[in-house]
């Protein structure tokens, strides 16, 4: 079910803006300690993510450096034939990060451990993730789509092996969400959570 918000919230960088909420965020499960996972195999990094043109600008400002990280060449990090234009994204302009054929992955999947190459970089550089990590990689697993938070397509369609198997979709992306969107949009999203599943309860 979707529940309209009592005014619209955008981004810190102005889009998306979401004015929506998709219930199914409420109830689905998922298990979110990713680096004490030891049965998926990193597979919500197997397809790449979208990613902004601005959020591209700021990993090439660390070009050298993230090639001695990831010890592979800026050239290969994208997708640039995926190139296209939404207005809910931030800029409007957007690509894909590149898909690595010979380990059937994101190029930034980590290919000596586990996890984003993009984040590792971060921490290790003492700087907020969130700058150079793609915000669909954040948000995971929740995404928007028409200024609606909904469950991404991989949950849909049950293409993760962590479904089912820890706290609600909304509890494990709630932290990104505040970050994003603000400590507002979580307050109603709190008394939304709360307003829903006691209807659920009693129905």
């Amino acid at each position: 079910m979707i529940i309209k918000l009592s005014r619209s919230y955008p981004s810190i960088h102005k889009t998306p803006v979401i004015h929506s909420v998709d219930t199914d965020i409420f109830e689905i499960t998922y298990f979110m300690h990713c680096m004490q996972c030891n049965f998926c195999n990193d597979q919500c990094c197997e397809w790449g993510a979208d990613i902004d043109m601005q959020n591209v600008s700021r990993i090439m400002r660390y070009r050298e450096e993230l090639e001695d990280f990831t010890m592979t060449d800026h050239t290969q990090w994208f997708d640039y034939s995926a190139k296209n234009w939404d207005h809910e994204y931030p800029g409007g302009d957007y690509i894909r990060t590149a898909y690595d054929e010979s380990r059937n992955c994101c190029i930034f999947l980590n290919p000596s451990g586990r996890g984003c190459q993009l984040h590792r970089f971060a921490l290790k550089k003492g700087i907020d993730y969130h700058e150079l990590k793609p915000f669909f990689c954040s948000m995971f697993p929740i995404t928007y789509y028409e200024g609606v938070l909904v469950t991404p397509e991989e949950i849909d369609e049950g293409l993760t092996a962590c479904l089912g198997k820890g706290p609600t979709l909304y509890h494990g992306a709630r932290n990104e969400i505040a970050y994003y969107f603000g400590d507002e949009i979580v307050a109603e999203l709190d008394e939304i959570e709360k307003r829903w599943l006691e209807m659920k309860k009693s129905a």
